[in-house]
C-alpha cells in the first residue's frame, strides 16, 4: 500500500495529497526567490499530488513559456510548480504537508542563480540551469511522443 501525505494551504481551503515515496529538492532559481522571497523547498511524490478540496479557488501564474505556479486565491499561500501540457503537479511546497522526520534533500536545483549570503549544509546533488532546462526538454519529448 502507497504512502498517502495530508497537506493543506494557510486558510484550510486548499487540501492536496501526496502519493507514494517523498523526495525534497531545493530551488534556487531567481523565480523561486521571487515567488517565495527565499529559495523553494519543494517535495515531489513517488505517485503525484492530487487536489482533494478547494480546487476551485486555486489560481495559477504562467510564469514562463513551460511552467506555471500555483496558489491559494483565498490565503496566498505558494501551492505547486506545474508544466504546462502536463497533467501532473511537479512539485508541492514541502511544508504544505505532513512529512517525516528523518527526509534528506534529495537535490539543489539552479544553483548557478543562487545569491551568496545562504547555503544549505547537505551533500545532495546541485544540478545549473543548464543542466535542468536538459532535464525540461528530455521531458517535454518525452510528452510529445506519448501523445
Amino acid at each position: 500500500m502507497s504512502e498517502t501525505y495530508q497537506g493543506h494551504c494557510l486558510c484550510g481551503t486548499v487540501q492536496l495529497q501526496g502519493h507514494g515515496a517523498p523526495k525534497l529538492e531545493i530551488c534556487h532559481c531567481s523565480m523561486c526567490l521571487h515567488w517565495h522571497g527565499s529559495p523553494a523547498i519543494a517535495a515531489t511524490f513517488e505517485n503525484g499530488v492530487k487536489i482533494t478540496a478547494g480546487a476551485d479557488k486555486i489560481r495559477a501564474y504562467q510564469s514562463s513559456d513551460w511552467a506555471e505556479r500555483a496558489f491559494c486565491s483565498i490565503c496566498g499561500t505558494t501551492l505547486y510548480y506545474h508544466l504546462i501540457g502536463s497533467d501532473q503537479i511537479h512539485s508541492s511546497q514541502a511544508g504544505l504537508f505532513e512529512l517525516p522526520d528523518g527526509l534528506k534533500i534529495h537535490e539543489e536545483i539552479f544553483v548557478d542563480e543562487q545569491p551568496d549570503y545562504y547555503r544549505f549544509d547537505t551533500d545532495a546533488p546541485r544540478l545549473t540551469s543548464a543542466q535542468m532546462f536538459e532535464r525540461f526538454e528530455k521531458y517535454q519529448a518525452e510528452q510529445q511522443n506519448n501523445d
